[in-house]
């Protein structure tokens, strides 16, 4: 009788082959285990991409292939897979971690798990993310880290992800020509503040300290006019107060710039004085918003408003709103904007939430790379984008932004920041997340 080769034992081979070919793009080393192999397919050794010097790190790869259709619950998020309990039997005694690599002839897609993440109370159950179990390049410092025995004191695993690009939390402020400056009856903005109300046509974008008044439009033009000493205003080059080395100059500058940023963005952002902190306004009582911006290649948006409702009562839910503090640095003869992203909470959109700190917390502890690096760039979008000066139909006498914003450019890194160091843990965040993927619309 002539010997037969099987379609499964042909799909087994074609499914380990992808997988090889995966962990050797990665710059890992694969050795295939043969026809002996008891419940692994293969060993990995992790390799350092920089010097290709083997690390001595094992672990231990199981393959299943499989020619179409679909996994168990499987959706556009995820599914679950049943281990055999043979297979999880055999790799309790293994003395390496071991991973589970589900491979898919159809769509070519391959995803893996640590075989012990198991569900909770369910030892064979596996639940995969389409998004962060993808096994391919980017998968390799999560899989490191399975290698690294973590009660040896002083171990290290150097970063096994290749370079990336580094996205500065910088923009460079153009300042305008003119600065106008003026003495004032008052002491302080404070002590202007009562007075100007009374008037029409009035703007905060301004500063007073120690009598003198200044400001990058002429105040002359505005209610301000009621709070400057009208003969004594004088249009000056702004470099003689910009880049001064008295420290008032230098204060009166931070202070006018970030009031100057409050005026142009505050169709979009409201500004929390005693915080520091800009976030983005509520579009009504409980309604979510997004915003739409450009990332490095591509429009996108992000949920900058998002309601979420209790569970447990009625009306006692919260609302999260994107939010950054904005400091300013002068660097030798240019002036620059950091960008800190944060969150700031309320009960509605409007009223302040009584315990901010833990809602914080728990949304910190989900933050990942890929979440910071977004919120970075939304950010700078907005700021370059509010200095723009767009004159269409109905905007002729819209006057021109008084800022403008210039990124600055990506830098290459040697390495990629590992992203298992962004990781967090919190026994919410598979709420919160689920959460974040409500449609817009409000609480409920």
């Amino acid at each position: 009788m002539s010997k037969r080769i099987t379609d499964s034992q042909v799909l087994g081979e074609l499914g380990e082959t992808a997988i090889k070919k995966i962990v050797l793009e990665t710059g890992f080393l694969y050795e295939q285990r043969g026809r002996l192999e008891a419940g692994t397919d293969g060993i990995v050794e992790l390799r350092d991409p920089k010097s290709g010097a083997p690390l001595g790190k094992l672990l231990g790869v199981q393959v299943k292939s499989t020619g179409s259709g679909q996994y168990v619950r499987e959706n556009d998020n995820g599914f679950e897979y049943l281990l055999k309990p043979d297979d999880l039997k055999y790799w309790r005694t293994s003395n390496i971690p071991v991973i589970i690599v589900l491979w898919r002839k159809s769509d070519e897609t391959a995803y893996w798990k640590d075989v012990s993440d198991c569900v909770r109370g369910e030892e064979r159950r596996l639940k995969f993310d389409k998004k962060a179990d993808v096994f391919d390049p980017r998968c390799a410092d999560r899989i490191g880290a399975l290698t690294i025995d973590r009660r040896t004191p002083g171990v290290f695993l150097p970063p096994l992800n290749q370079g990336e690009d580094a996205i500065i939390n910088l923009l460079r402020v153009k300042l305008p020509d003119e600065i106008f400056i003026s003495t004032s009856p008052f002491g302080s903005g404070r002590d202007a503040v009562p007075e100007l109300v009374k008037h029409s046509n009035i703007r905060f974008d301004w500063v007073i300290r120690k009598r003198r008044f200044v400001s990058f439009f002429d105040p002359r033009e505005y209610g301000t006019r009621a709070i400057i000493d009208l003969d004594q205003v004088e249009a000056v080059d702004t470099k003689l107060i910009a880049f001064n080395d008295e420290r008032d100059d230098i204060n009166d500058t931070m202070d006018l710039l970030r009031r100057t940023v409050e005026r142009q963005t505050t169709a979009q952002l409201s500004f929390l004085r005693k915080d520091r902190l800009f976030h983005f306004k509520a579009v009504g009582v409980g309604k979510s918003r997004s915003y739409r911006y450009m990332s490095n290649i591509n429009e996108t948006s992000a949920k900058v408003v998002s309601a979420y409702a209790s569970k447990k009562k009625e009306g006692r839910g919260y609302v999260r709103h994107h939010a950054a503090r904005l400091r300013f640095e002068r660097l030798a003869d240019e002036w620059f904007v950091v960008v800190d992203p944060d969150f700031y909470f309320t009960t509605d959109g409007f009223q302040p939430h009584r315990y901010p700190e833990a809602l914080l917390a728990g949304k910190k502890r989900l933050e990942r790379n890929a979440a910071v690096r977004g919120q970075v760039m939304m950010w700078q979008h907005l700021l370059v984008e509010s200095g723009k000066h767009e004159v269409g139909l109905f905007d002729a006498d819209k006057p021109a932004p008084l800022l403008q914003f210039e990124r600055l450019p990506v830098i290459q890194l040697s390495q990629a920041v590992p992203e298992s160091s962004w990781n967090r843990t919190d026994p919410r965040a598979k709420e919160m997340e689920a959460q974040d993927l409500f449609e817009e619309g409000g609480i409920g």
